[in-house]
C-alpha cells in the first residue's frame, strides 16, 4: 500500500510542468519589455537507487515538498540507479556542477571527514527510539553540522533507515559462528574494521556484484536493512536472515555547502524544512516496510534468526575506543541519549 503510494507521489512529481529555467544555478532573465523575471532553480538530485528504495522514496517527497513551499521557483529532478555516477564521483564534483543535491548515508562522508564513520559504528542504538531521539535533537544538529563543515557539504534532514541485518547462505546465530564468514561490505572503513572485529572475512563489493557473486559462493553473505534486501531479490539466494541489528544509518539530504550559502535565505529556509519534512515522512513509513519485507520473507520460505543483540553489543563494547578515538565521545553521548537508560 506504502509503496502504491509513493509511485503515485512520484507520478505527481514527474507530471508538473517544467519551469522556465536551464542549468543547476540562480537563473535571471528578461521578458519581452525588459522586466527581470523572478528567479528560478533547477536542481539535479543524485541517487543511487530507484523507486521502492528509502533514499529515492525521500527525495520524491522533497521534491514534491520544496516546490509547494516555494511556489513552484525551485524544481528537483531526481536521476536515480547513479545516472550521474557513482557517490564518490557525485561528491567529489558537486561544486562543478555534476549533481545540486544528493540523498546519502552520512557514512558517504568518511573520505571527506572522519566524523562521517559515526554514522555505522555498530551497536551504538538500541532500537528506532533511541536513534530517532538523537536525529531529532540538538545532538543529530551538531553532528550534521560538524561533519558538514568538515566534508564542505551543507547536510539537512535526517532519515530512519532501519537496522542493518545480515542475509547468508549458512545460519548463523553466536558470534562464534561469524568466524571466517565470507561477508559483503560496504568499501568503507568502519564496516571492514566492524566485521574483522567479529573475525569475518569482509569482501568489499559494488552492489550491482552481490546477487551473482552469492550464486557463485564468492561471498556467503551481505547486510543491509530488511527492505533494501528484499528489494536486491536476496530472498532467492540467501535462505537465512539474521537479525544482528548492528548499524542504524542516517540518510541525509547534501549540498555543496559554498552554493548553498549563496542561496536566498528563503531559498535556504525551504531546502531545510523540505529535508525534514521528507526525512519525517519516510522514517515512519520505513517501520512499515521493515514489518512487511520481514514477513515477505518468511512467505517465500526463508528463516528469520534472531540473536542475542546484547551480547553482540558487548562484544562490541571497545570497538569506538580502540578503533576510532577521536569518535569515541561522540559515540558515548549518543549512547547517553537511549531513552531506555532515563
Amino acid at each position: 500500500m506504502k509503496k502504491k503510494l509513493f509511485a503515485g507521489l512520484l507520478a505527481a512529481l514527474m507530471l508538473l510542468p517544467m519551469l522556465s529555467a536551464c542549468g543547476s544555478n540562480n537563473a535571471s532573465e528578461k521578458g519581452s519589455e525588459g522586466k527581470k523575471q523572478e528567479a528560478t532553480y533547477v536542481w539535479k538530485c543524485a541517487l543511487n537507487s530507484t523507486e521502492g528504495d528509502n533514499c529515492y522514496d525521500q527525495a520524491v517527497l522533497f521534491a514534491k515538498k520544496i516546490q509547494e513551499l516555494t511556489g513552484g521557483q525551485v524544481q528537483v529532478d531526481l536521476y536515480g540507479g547513479a545516472s550521474l555516477g557513482s557517490t564518490s564521483e557525485v561528491l567529489e564534483g558537486m561544486s562543478a556542477g555534476v549533481a545540486d543535491i544528493i540523498c546519502e548515508a552520512l557514512g558517504v562522508l568518511a573520505p571527506f571527514t572522519e566524523l562521517g564513520n559515526i554514522d555505522a559504528m555498530p551497536y551504538m542504538y538500541s532500537g528506532a527510539d533511541h536513534f530517532m531521539a538523537v536525529w531529532s535533537s540538538d545532538l543529530g544538529d551538531e553532528i550534521k553540522e560538524a561533519a558538514g563543515e568538515a566534508s564542505g557539504f551543507k547536510l539537512m534532514g535526517g532519515a530512519y533507515r532501519g537496522p542493518r541485518v545480515v542475509t547468508a547462505t549458512k545460519k548463523m546465530e553466536t558470534i562464534d559462528d561469524f568466524k571466517g564468514f565470507k561477508l559483503r561490505v560496504p568499501n568503507l572503513e568502519v564496516y571492514l574494521k566492524t566485521w574483522q572485529w567479529l573475525n569475518t572475512s569482509p569482501t568489499p563489493l559494488a552492489m550491482n556484484e552481490v546477487y551473482t557473486a552469492l550464486q557463485q559462493n564468492t561471498v556467503e553473505g551481505q547486510e543491509n536493512p530488511f527492505a533494501d534486501s528484499l528489494n536486491y531479490s536476496f530472498d532467492e539466494v540467501c535462505k537465512y536472515w539474521i537479525k544482528t541489528n548492528h548499524v542504524y544509518s542516517c540518510n541525509l539530504f547534501m549540498m555543496d555547502r559554498t552554493y548553498f550559502n549563496s542561496l536566498p535565505e528563503e531559498i535556504q529556509n525551504a531546502v531545510i524544512e523540505a529535508a525534514e519534512y521528507a526525512g519525517q515522512e519516510i522514517g515512519a513509513v520505513q517501520k512499515q516496510r521493515d514489518q512487511e519485507a520481514e514477513q515477505k520473507v518468511l512467505d517465500e520460505g526463508c528463516e528469520v534468526i534472531e540473536v542475542d543483540t546484547k551480547a553482540f553489543a558487548d562484544y562490541f563494547d571497545t570497538f569506538a575506543e580502540t578503533n576510532f578515538p577521536n569518535l569515541a565521545d561522540w559515540v558515548g553521548r549518543i549512547k547517553a541519549m537511549d531513552p531506555a537508560n532515563s
